[in-house]
């Protein structure tokens, strides 16, 4: 029963720490907009797809590490 003193003021610390962090969020508007932050994610994704499309390199270009012969994919003996 002694470790009752102890908690209950110790779960008060924690509650009043819980509600300054909810006010604090509220004043920083932490939750103004929260549908277009789960968007955002999807939109950023489909343009760098895009943007990467644009910046392929050339397939048939050689590169200078590694012999032409070497490149091609073997799928038998």
């Amino acid at each position: 029963m002694e470790i009752v003193i102890l908690l209950i003021p110790l779960a008060l610390i924690f509650l009043g720490g819980a509600i300054a962090f909810l006010f604090w969020a509220l004043r920083k508007d932490q939750f103004e907009d929260l549908d277009n932050a789960s968007w955002r994610v999807v939109f950023d994704d489909r343009e760098q797809r895009r943007d990467r499309g644009k910046h392929r390199p050339d397939p048939s270009a050689q590169s200078d590490s590694q012999p032409r012969a070497d490149r091609q994919n073997h799928d038998g003996p």
